[in-house]
């Protein structure tokens, strides 16, 4: 029988009044790596800081690491073998790779030496050879592609746990959430290697297709309570997504539009800046129109170059035969509508509650008489909150309590309400649960149902085969393939981002 790295029991957790972990039993092989999975406010967050010490458990409580029984709360969990790697990497950019895996170690020297990098080179060299990783130590980190930071973040935490025969066990929280298909896949593949090696891994993910490949076993968290632990060998997509929700849900994808013979509401016409090369493409009523890409290819700035965040070099773009003047201002009055992909950063007023986030751009619809009315105000946020399965109801609420999914309906609530003729979606279901997920998603075929043509641009060839009645497969800033009916699958665009050569 596989030795435990990590055993987790009865560990509970309470906030006040509120149980938010019941009786959580875990438990991790070495050399195993074990899927955790969840909705957004399942108790995976609050698991994973008990488990680094920042959070005390109820009494009770267990955690052992490699046997060994640990006080609770956990102090210095580097020491007895783990090592967490969240989704924010806390990485500097300016710094190299091997500065960024040393400033936390102190690097390796007598304590009044200077440092010498020749020697920090070789600490991360021998680090890149032990677990399959092949990175540059010399190179800055803001040089680095999302999942060569990734293993930087990750190098960092193996170091941390020092190096030696010391058995290790690394958590994982979203690693790929903001990584395209392809990194992903490499990163997968670098987590394989370190289980080899006897290194335990905790991963934890949105993505059930990864989980799926990736993991030995995969354990459920719903309400704060672990529902089911199944063998991913033998476990179905469905399954998992059914035992994360609680209800069977059918179908996942929502329907395609009929394919659109109607009247184009986008048109742009050899647009021009950046990465982006003489861009050409149309958008019809009725439609949804995806736009992908390998990461660098150009398709992340056309949504800004298109919505005038990003000033064009050259190149037009009309809105229903209305031509913009590559101003924001004018495209919004055209009724182009655009949810950017970093929602926290571009599109929420963190300081602001769920209400304030909504209205805020048509306010002067809630003022009467040099007042503003908040009971509409309020009145307002509840029916359309409430139209787009925002979790908790509560208008007032902070926005920054709220999760990732729901902040995202919040966002894709304010769009639709100003009834756009051309809605633009920058990866709009990045870092939101699978429930929340569904749920988007139906939310954008209804906008196509109602007139709206929708252009998503998202580097998850899934959801985009599944959602889009055509695909247009960016490479070095221009459509190098177009895909529409039967031709749109996974695997054809996956095929297509990957070729070296323009596809006529």
């Amino acid at each position: 029988m596989t030795k435990l790295a990590l055993a987790a029991k009865s560990v509970s957790m309470t906030f006040g009044n509120v149980k938010v972990l019941h009786d959580v039993d875990l438990s991790i092989g070495q050399g195993e790596i074990h899927g955790l999975v969840g909705e957004n406010g399942s108790g995976k967050s609050t698991l994973v800081k008990i488990l680094g010490g920042i959070h005390t458990p109820d009494s009770g409580s267990e955690v052992r690491l490699h046997g060994n029984a640990m006080n609770l709360p956990v102090r210095d969990p580097q020491q007895h073998g783990l090592a967490i790697v969240h989704q924010d990497l806390a990485l500097v950019e300016s710094m190299s790779v091997a500065d960024n895996t040393g400033i936390s170690t102190g690097y390796e020297r007598p304590l009044t030496a200077p440092i010498s990098s020749r020697r920090e080179a070789e600490v991360v060299g021998k680090l890149c050879e032990q677990f399959g990783f092949a990175l540059d130590p010399h190179r800055l980190v803001g040089t680095l592609s999302p999942a060569e930071r990734t293993v930087v973040a990750i190098l960092r935490a193996l170091r941390q746990l020092g190096d030696g025969d010391q058995r290790k066990v690394i958590i994982l929280d979203e690693p790929t959430a903001a990584l395209p298909r392809g990194e992903s896949l490499r990163l997968l593949e670098l987590l394989r290697t370190m289980a080899g090696n006897g290194t335990a891994v905790l991963y934890i993910s949105h993505h059930m297709n990864e989980v799926l490949s990736v993991c030995d076993r995969i354990s459920v968290l719903r309400n704060g309570k672990i529902v089911a632990t199944r063998e991913s060998s033998s476990a179905s997509e469905a399954e998992i997504v059914e035992l994360m929700l609680g209800y069977e849900i059918g179908e996942f994808y929502p329907d395609k539009p009929e394919s659109s013979d109607k009247v184009v509401r986008l048109d742009v016409n050899r647009m021009t800046h950046g990465p982006v090369s003489e861009l050409s493409f149309q958008a019809r009523q009725g439609e949804i129109v995806g736009i992908t890409g390998l990461t660098g290819m150009g398709q992340d700035d056309v949504p800004y170059l298109l919505a005038g965040g990003r000033t064009r070099l050259s190149g037009e773009v009309t809105v229903d035969g209305v031509a913009t003047d590559g101003e924001p201002r004018s495209a919004k009055q055209l009724g182009m509508q655009l949810v950017p992909g970093n929602r926290q950063r571009d599109a929420l007023w963190l300081g602001g509650s769920a209400s304030e986030n909504l209205t805020l751009p048509f306010l002067k619809d809630f003022w009467r008489r040099w007042r503003l009315r908040r009971a509409t105000e309020h009145g307002f946020s509840d029916s359309a909150l409430h139209d787009f399965g925002v979790r908790p109801l509560r208008p007032s609420l902070e926005i920054t309590k709220f999760s990732g999914g729901n902040q995202q309906k919040v966002v894709m609530a304010r769009a639709l309400r100003q009834r756009p003729g051309v809605l633009l979606l920058h990866e709009p279901t990045q870092g939101v649960d699978v429930g929340a997920k569904k749920e988007i998603l139906n939310v954008v075929r209804q906008a196509a149902t109602d007139g709206a043509a929708v252009v998503v641009f998202s580097s998850d060839a899934e959801e985009v085969a599944q959602l889009c009645n055509r695909v247009h497969v960016m490479r070095y800033g221009s459509i190098s393939a177009t895909l529409t009916g039967s031709e749109v699958s996974e695997d054809r665009i996956l095929t297509l981002s990957q070729q070296s050569s323009v596809v006529e």
